[in-house]
């Protein structure tokens, strides 16, 4: 079975509105206000906003999977770390907070993967480990799947390379 789930277009795009009415706001505020406090706020508003945008509008022109399983292991686009072997894949368990579902993943060698992070990441991913979740978790937030089945697609494929299985 495969399982491929590209982002929801539409969140993107509210989010990308989103943003940039914030980078207006901050335009606005630089342009209309006086003061350097105005200034600050509203430089920081189009700094960070704009950011925020360009991840959108990236987002929104992106046409690659954001998850994908299949016989060769399973992809998280929002991880850049390419594909995870199921072979490297020791165990898996589901992790919510709120509204928000992650799928840890307990790898074999968790230390490779850590290598594999872009730099800017790993520092990010070793906060994760102490506040209690693996050191790559598979973000479902915003997926149009049902979290459970997600799971336990993860958990077939990856029994299927324990250690003494043919």
């Amino acid at each position: 079975m495969k399982l491929v789930v590209a982002n929801p277009r539409w969140k993107s795009l509210l989010a990308l509105i989103g943003a940039l009415s914030f980078v207006a706001a901050g335009a606005f505020i630089v342009l209309y206000e006086s003061g350097l406090a105005a200034f600050l706020v509203g430089g920081a508003a189009i700094v960070f906003f704009g950011a925020c945008a360009v991840v959108c509008a990236f987002q929104l022109i992106d046409r690659r999977p954001r998850l994908s399983l299949d016989d060769d292991g399973l992809f998280d686009g929002t991880l850049g770390v390419g594909a995870i072997a199921w072979r490297d894949i020791a165990d898996a368990q589901l992790h919510s907070v709120g509204n928000s579902h992650f799928v840890r993943l307990r790898l074999r060698d968790p230390e490779r993967w850590r290598s594999e992070l872009p730099p800017h990441l790993q520092p990010l991913f070793g906060l994760h480990e102490h506040a209690g979740f693996a050191t790559i978790n598979v973000n479902l937030s915003g997926l149009a799947v049902d979290p459970h089945a997600v799971l336990a697609l993860i958990l077939k494929y990856s029994a299927m390379y324990e250690p003494g299985r043919g």
